[in-house]
């Protein structure tokens, strides 16, 4: 071998520690490239997710404010509920009583109703006898007259 062979020789492991080392120096910008591309794709996912997140967070907010507010008008309701059911109570007792009231002034209304005709027939049958007394008075005085 010559010595130019000898330094090809000797510098050949040189250059192709060179050769790997750019060759690595490639790969390694070629993996930044990707990994700089999924971390851009990572980011705007994440920016994504947490927009989704405030925007539910909001909506469960504004539906717990809707919930308090529904529970709060239930419990109005259940209150006027209650109020209107006494009241139904109350007049139920009121009817039954008006209905009591009634029967009992019906009652009285047909006792009433049968004394008074007992009394027009007594009226009647006083009234009789007092023409039949008139009528014997007046023959009683016709007769004292003529004798």
């Amino acid at each position: 071998m010559n010595t130019l062979q000898n330094r090809e020789v000797k510098h050949l492991p040189r250059r192709q520690g060179e050769d790997m080392e750019n060759q690595n120096s490639k790969l390694g910008r070629l993996e930044l490239v990707i990994l700089g591309g999924e971390l851009e794709r990572s980011e705007e996912r994440a920016e994504v997710a947490e927009s989704r997140a405030r925007q539910l967070e909001e909506e469960l907010r504004t539906m717990d404010q809707a919930l308090k507010s529904l529970m709060a008008s239930e419990e109005e309701y259940s209150t006027k509920i209650d109020k209107y059911e006494e009241e139904i109570r109350l007049l139920e007792e009121k009817l039954k009583e008006a209905e009591t009231r009634a029967e009992f002034a019906e009652r009285s209304v047909a006792k009433l109703e049968k004394t008074i005709d007992d009394l027009e027939e007594t009226l009647a049958s006083a009234k009789e006898e007092n023409v039949e007394i008139h009528q014997t008075l007046d023959e009683t005085l016709l007769e004292l007259s003529n004798l």
